[in-house]
């Protein structure tokens, strides 16, 4: 007679050699051995995989080892790229940046200039009520000086993120708040031949923000002309519309990898966050990135988290279903 206990090793050991199947199967052996009954499982809810923390092979160059970020607005550079870029520094990669427009057209100017009443929210922007330029000595800013004075925030913060002053490039191409495709396409096309081997980084056609759309759709088109490796950011307020997609079987959408780097990675972002946070106004800072979209700074800090693809669909097979941004 076979004793008990070798009728459960041997259900074990078919399990491990494949004649039973899984190691749940193997169980389930023993469960019956031990009760003469079957026992009904209970349902579990599926765990999610964890999110890499290291990039996907696909954005990789470990030969040439140059990315080039293309950043609609000042401040993109870093909600967008930022988590991307601080595994790229830390691999050794180096990082050259290029901004497409001064972010003149921010709602923030109404903040600063005393037009509105600042809300007090986010972790970092404290200030609640209303600025007061006069009693507090400096002049209401111009369109023109928020332009300078958002370049000023990017160029500091890239500077956090290692970018020499050699390797950022900054223009102004936004005309009746709109990129135009030629505009940008001659710019990237600038850029490309300056750094023919780097991957090219810019935000995606699928963003609910028509600049960063704008963006995508130019080195979309520019790829298909040039020889550059390509890579499009997703931002973070466009991440449930392509989940809605998803649900849908939405052929359109490419390939998405998500990653979330080390924790010791966080430290560049965070200091590279300070010069959207700076309130100076006689140093010329007015922390005007913090100022228009605080949440999103917030959720940098907390979630720590980015998604991207390698390609992005042509602009005119997904604008039906992108929802345009108010930001």
């Amino acid at each position: 007679m076979i004793s008990r206990r070798r009728v459960i090793a041997a259900a074990a050991g078919a399990a491990i050699s494949g004649i039973v199947g899984t190691q749940e199967q193997a169980s389930a052996v023993s469960s019956k051995t031990n009760t003469g009954k079957s026992k009904s499982k209970k349902s579990q809810v599926p765990v999610e995989a964890p999110v890499p923390n290291s990039l996907d092979s696909t954005v990789l160059d470990p030969i040439n080892k140059q990315i080039v970020f293309y950043s609609p607005h000042p401040d993109d550079e870093l909600l967008s790229f930022g988590l991307i870029a601080s595994e790229y520094i830390a691999i050794g990669y180096e990082v050259v940046y290029v901004l497409l427009t001064s972010g003149s057209t921010t709602t923030a100017i109404k903040l600063i200039n005393g037009e509105l009443p600042s809300p007090g929210n986010g972790t970092r922007f404290v200030f609640k009520g209303k600025h007061d330029p006069l009693i507090s000595g400096y002049k209401p800013l111009s369109i023109e000086d928020v332009g300078r004075a958002r370049v000023n925030e990017f160029r500091s913060s890239v500077g956090e993120m290692l970018a020499r002053a050699t390797s950022v490039h900054c223009y102004d191409i936004l005309v009746n708040n709109q990129i135009a495709n030629e505009d940008a396409i001659a710019v990237m096309t600038e850029i490309s031949k300056m750094y023919p081997q780097a991957i090219h980084w810019t935000m995606s056609t699928m963003d609910v923000h028509p600049h960063h759309r704008a963006a995508g759709e130019a080195l979309r088109q520019l790829s298909l002309t040039t020889p550059i490796k390509t890579a499009f950011a997703i931002s973070r307020t466009t991440w449930d519309q392509i989940k809605k997609q998803r649900l849908v079987d939405n052929l359109a959408l490419p390939i998405t990898f998500s990653f979330k780097p080390k924790s010791d990675r966080m430290q560049r972002v965070r200091n590279a966050v300070l010069p959207y946070n700076a309130w100076n106004p006689f140093a010329g800072s007015y922390a005007i990135g913090y100022s228009s979209v605080s949440a999103q700074f917030d959720d940098l800090e907390t979630y720590a988290n980015a998604q991207y693809c390698a390609s992005t669909p042509a602009l005119e097979t997904v604008i039906e279903w992108i929802t345009t941004s108010k930001i």
